[in-house]
């Protein structure tokens, strides 16, 4: 069964969003289950949808040389905006379960479209959704820029310890732009 009413409930927070408005969002839902690291965007792949977790984590990462680059999390209760999902353009990016039993909902970009052209007053929500986005993009670009990985540690665990509790480690340490060894030592509060 759809959980629409969590999903109206986050939209509401970005901008309050009229009976009609999220009525229609609604009637386009769509429901979607993951195993943990199955993945349903890759690169080169047009995103066909934006997606609310309702359960579960999430995973975005790009090609490195020689494994994938995790470049964010997502949990319960966040919207997920795919790369490319606006201007229908193909992703750069993977974006996968990271927990087994993943339930996502997904609004299709042709529904999303369908709103547009009823509800005017639909654009600002999207726009300050894709603000949304962009903000955690800034997030990711502050705490990569921050040089010793022993503070890059304490920054996560102060602003996304969520992270620390429940994804991985050897994904955290791709995160952290790390090796998984000096993970384990800054986790357990060694030197490295």
């Amino acid at each position: 069964m759809i959980d629409s009413a969590a999903f109206v409930k986050r939209l509401n927070r970005t901008k309050p969003v009229p009976v009609k408005l999220s009525s229609a969002l609604m009637d386009g839902l769509r429901i979607n289950r993951f195993e943990a690291q199955e993945t349903f965007i890759s690169p080169g792949n047009y995103p066909s949808s934006l997606y609310y977790i309702e359960s579960g984590l999430v995973r975005g990462a790009i090609e490195g040389e020689t494994e994938k680059m995790t470049t964010w999390f997502k949990q319960e209760g966040d919207i997920i905006i795919p790369q490319g999902l606006f201007n229908q353009q193909p992703s750069e990016e993977y974006i996968s379960a990271v927990a087994a039993k993943t339930t996502l909902l997904s609004l299709p970009y042709s529904h999303i479209q369908k709103v547009l052209e009823s509800f005017p007053e639909a654009k600002e929500l999207f726009i300050l959704l894709v603000a949304e986005t962009t903000k955690t993009a800034q997030y990711r670009e502050k705490l990569l820029r921050i040089p010793a990985a022993k503070d890059r540690y304490a920054f996560l665990s102060k602003h996304e310890d969520f992270i620390l509790k429940r994804i991985p480690h050897y994904l955290i340490a791709s995160y952290l732009n790390v090796t998984k060894e000096t993970f384990s030592r800054l986790h357990k509060g060694l030197d490295y």
